[in-house]
């Protein structure tokens, strides 16, 4: 487990055990042994003010910020925290406070795992995201080729297009249809072979 600090100013005072992946914040319970590794539980999902931040499991361990109430006249260790890395079971020293006796757990805090964002989750929105960002560029590159056709395509069409400017005008269209056919490509969306515009 990773315990980050967020320092505030506040006459509060913040006791903190550990208990496993059990993290009991002024008598308040908080188990976060459901959270699968690779995801991400925001902090809005924890009935706790203490939990800055989104709780994290990376590589099998916690990541859990708290705030961090200290005196306007506190000492430097106490405004700039360091992370406390693998504390022990039991109370939890921070920075400028007194951890006090081993405390009992009075209630249980309420998270609400719905809120939960997996791993696979995560995976699935990047892939999302991926597929839309490389939708744009097809698009904006699809808006190139349809504005350097229109006009050769008028001319064309009134019979006033020179032979250089019909030619320009089958290489747009070729590079177009390029385009158009860029989600056939074997390794799309992950993996794609931009066709060249016309020179």
């Amino acid at each position: 487990m990773i315990i980050k600090l967020s320092p505030v100013r506040s006459v509060a005072e913040l006791k903190v055990t550990k208990a496993g992946d059990t993290l009991i914040l002024n008598g308040v319970a908080l188990d976060f042994t459901r959270l699968e590794d690779g995801a991400t539980l925001p902090a809005e999902a924890i009935s706790n003010g203490w939990v800055a931040r989104p709780v994290e499991r990376i590589n099998g361990g916690l990541v859990v910020t708290l705030m961090l109430p200290h005196a306007a006249d506190a000492p430097e260790f106490a405004r700039f925290p360091v992370d406390i890395l693998n504390p022990a079971d039991g109370p939890v020293h921070l920075p400028g406070l007194d951890a006090g006796l081993a405390q009992q757990p009075v209630v249980n805090g309420v998270i609400d795992w719905s809120q939960a964002i997996t791993q696979a989750m995560k995976g699935q929105a990047a892939a999302e995201q991926h597929l839309a960002q490389v939708a744009a560029q097809v698009a904006a590159r699809r808006d190139v080729a349809d504005d350097a056709i229109a006009p050769l395509q008028d001319a064309v069409d009134l019979e006033e297009a020179t032979e250089t400017e019909v030619a320009v005008l089958k290489a747009w269209k070729k590079y177009r249809i390029a385009l158009i056919r860029v989600p056939d490509q074997p390794g799309y969306p992950g993996t794609i072979d931009w066709p060249a515009p016309p020179t």
